[in-house]
């Protein structure tokens, strides 16, 4: 059991310069939301045979425990007086962070870590922990850029009460931001008023909730994918479901949000299809436009 009741920020830390990043983007959502900070190292095992004793598998854990110990003490120097947890956790940091996701109110990682090759845009560990979630999951670039006091929020405008909205007006408020909603409209559709009178329905619903939140609406033609890049260029951070509607089942992570994943000029946070189904339900109640 966890020193405190609340439902944590998690941070995955491994000594990257994208790790120390999220590490700082934790610490500052954990402080907005008064919550503990936990920040988390994977360790395992890294050749293909065993260890030839207790010693080398023990040599190996302390040196994970080691790099902890950096991330942990990075924290404490960002927020003293902020609650600081280290978890070291034996296992792949994919598995080990998807185990953290069913706790946390947010787990934080950076775009890649120390593993892959020069010139790879996006890690296995945050792909495959933006697929399989339980919370939602904020992927951060190694470097950070002056704050703008916009969110952006990509809703599917065939289906507006599935997107993550109540996290944007969330995040949006904890950051007294404007909140850009962007309705994201099928391809090739003409007439797109039935849509547009839906998605601004599902908007109102939520500007009633959340009133101290600034909201600007847009419906946009053209491809998903560029128009949330687009969007992501002016703003703090965009928020997007972990796949769409249409979206080939087969797929871990949803085309769109794999894109924004990869190029996104800001900090993105992905929403679990097992949450939105959830607001869904809650959001059923919207007359229709």
């Amino acid at each position: 059991m966890r020193a405190h009741d609340e439902r944590p920020v998690v941070a995955g830390y491994d000594g990257s310069n994208a790790s120390r990043q999220a590490v700082r983007w934790g610490v500052h959502e954990a402080r907005m939301r008064f919550v503990p900070l936990v920040v988390c190292h994977a360790w395992q095992w890294p050749y293909p045979m065993p260890p030839s004793s207790p010693d080398a598998l023990e040599a190996v854990r302390r040196m994970g425990q080691h790099v902890l110990d950096m991330g942990a003490s990075l924290a404490r120097s960002l927020a003293p007086r902020l609650p600081v947890q280290e978890r070291l956790v034996e296992g792949s940091p994919s598995v080990v962070l998807v185990g953290e996701s069913s706790t946390a109110e947010l787990v934080t990682v950076g775009r890649r870590g120390s593993g892959g090759f020069e010139g790879l845009q996006i890690g296995s560990t945050a792909v495959q922990l933006a697929a399989h979630s339980y919370c939602p999951v904020s992927v951060v670039a190694e470097s950070a850029r002056p704050a703008v006091g916009r969110v952006v929020v990509g809703v599917e405008g065939a289906h507006p009460e599935r997107s993550g909205l109540g996290v944007a007006f969330e995040t949006a408020k904890l950051r007294q931001a404007t909140l850009l909603a962007v309705c994201l409209c099928p391809e090739g559709m003409d007439d797109t008023r039935q849509l547009a009178a839906r998605f601004h329905s599902t908007i109102a619903v939520w500007e009633e909730k959340y009133p101290q939140v600034t909201v600007e609406t847009v419906v946009p033609a053209g491809p998903h994918t560029t128009v949330l890049h687009s969007a992501a260029d002016h703003a703090d951070l965009l928020v997007i479901n972990d796949r769409e509607q249409d979206d080939p089942v087969e797929l871990p992570l949803g085309v769109v949000a794999q894109s924004l994943l990869r190029g996104a000029s800001c900090p993105v946070i992905v929403i679990p299809a097992r949450m939105s189904a959830m607001a869904s339900h809650s959001a059923s109640r919207v007359p229709p436009g």
